[in-house]
């Protein structure tokens, strides 16, 4: 048994047809169904029930293609750990959801455009930006903290083998639409929003406040609406009178259709940037985090 057929075992189970596999894998079909029928014989099961419509997981293949989609995954983030550690072609951060961001990753790339062919910024859910950094997905990390959720992100990072270091401080401002009630306040209490409906990023681990990307939580709080996008998010409060929480700072077309009213009594809140605790920080990751001080 070697790597490849177990590849080939996944690319039928995905597309439902040796013939579809095949194409996929830039093989011919015979090689495929040798591989894997040599593949059935070495383990004395069958993988694979094949009809004239396609093939279909067997029991045992079902059981098998468990083991093999873990191995194949730990084999990539082997090979995604020491590619990306050798090479200066790729750039890739991993964040919770910031418009700033467009502005720093813009000034890298224009520095570093001629050495990199390939810069990745994915706005995602805390705990998937823990894991992308982790797996080596992502040199580097962008999360908040602040007294709410430190307690359980820091004890988080510390079973990924992951650091943090804090980078700036902001207060949490509320994010409206130009024509909401609340938008020509100087400030805003957080009991004056408990009418008006919260958007908020949806977030796995919902069990654990501490991996929510809000920086308020109202407990009076009557309709919440839930979304894993920013523009949506943004389009969300332009045409309603909902409101999100966020960190002030915002850039581009942005600032033309939503107001940024500060969150009385705010807790101060820590941007932090995550690194890899055996991994120093490359050339290109240094100017990214020394770009984004400078705008803090």
């Amino acid at each position: 048994m070697n790597i490849q057929q177990m590849k080939y075992v996944v690319a039928v189970a995905n597309n439902g047809s040796f013939r579809e596999a095949a194409k996929k894998l830039f093989i011919t079909q015979p090689s495929l169904s040798n591989g894997i029928r040599e593949l059935e014989e070495k383990l004395g099961v069958t993988l694979f029930t094949r009809t004239n419509k396609g093939a279909s997981l067997t029991k045992d293949g079902l059981e098998f293609l468990e083991y093999a989609e873990t191995i194949l995954t730990q084999i990539e983030l082997m090979e995604s750990r020491y590619q990306e550690v050798t090479t200066s072609e790729r750039f890739s951060i991993s964040s919770q959801h910031y418009d700033f961001l467009g502005e720093v990753m813009a000034k890298v790339i224009k520095k570093f455009e001629k050495d990199y062919k390939n810069f990745r910024l994915f706005e995602t859910t805390t705990l998937k930006v823990i894991e992308d950094v982790k797996s080596f997905h992502s040199e580097l990390g962008v999360i908040y903290l602040n007294e709410q959720n430190k307690a359980g992100i820091v004890r988080y990072l510390e079973q990924a083998n992951l650091s943090y270091e804090i980078i700036g401080y902001f207060k949490t401002h509320i994010f409206l639409g130009k024509n909401h009630p609340l938008a020509k306040k100087e400030v805003i209490k957080l009991e004056e929003l408990c009418c008006y409906p919260q958007v908020r990023f949806a977030q796995e681990g919902s069990n654990f406040a501490y991996f929510s990307e809000d920086l308020i939580e109202n407990q009076e709080q009557e309709t919440v609406i839930y979304t894993n996008d920013r523009g949506t998010l943004m389009n969300i409060l332009v045409e309603t009178n909902a409101y999100a929480s966020g960190s002030g700072l915002i850039t581009g077309y942005t600032k033309k259709e939503i107001c940024l009213v500060p969150l009385a009594n705010s807790p101060e809140n820590k941007i932090c940037i995550l690194t890899q605790k055996k991994r120093s920080v490359s050339k290109i990751g240094s100017y990214f985090v020394n770009e984004l001080k400078r705008l803090f």
